[in-house]
């Protein structure tokens, strides 16, 4: 189960280019297995797995309001979707460090059981097809504007 739950964040689009849409990230992120968020008309898919045939594919709409975007302090800009799924969500995380000598992204996903982190998986170091504010701007563009007061999409 675990296993399926990481397979779903992490695909790179050259080595799975699935997307059905934009791309938000991809990539490897080990033991044959790719991450892969894109962006659809409607909401964001994840799929996790070997390149090809992942072996976990959630959906979740824009309007459930799973982004949690940077909050605009601390040495890295950040944003993460969720997926739940069964009782787990699958949170997807980019990562760009705000000092100019370390600009390189990076992106994973953390599976939750609860307050529980049961799974983790890092995309290789170099690997992340993603970038900055991505998903900010991709919520932005379907409508919808961050409350930053009560922390929800409105």
């Amino acid at each position: 189960m675990i296993r399926a739950l990481a397979l779903a964040l992490v695909i790179p689009a050259t080595a799975q280019a699935a997307c059905k849409g934009e791309t938000v990230v991809s990539c490897p992120v080990g033991g044959g297995d790719v991450l892969e968020v894109c962006a659809t008309g409607g909401g964001f898919t994840y799929a996790f797995g070997p390149p090809g045939a992942p072996e976990l594919h959630l959906s979740v709409p824009y309007a459930a309001g799973t982004v949690t975007p940077w909050p605009g302090v601390g040495r890295a800009i950040w944003s993460t979707v969720g997926f739940p799924n069964a009782g787990y969500i699958y949170e997807v995380w980019t990562s760009v460090e705000r000092d100019p000598g370390a600009p390189e992204v990076s992106a994973g996903v953390n599976v939750w059981q609860g307050e529980a982190l049961v799974a983790d998986f890092t995309c290789a170091p170099g690997t992340a097809d993603a970038a900055a504010f991505t998903l900010e701007d991709i919520m932005a563009a379907a409508g919808f504007v961050w409350d930053l007061d009560r922390r929800v999409w409105r």
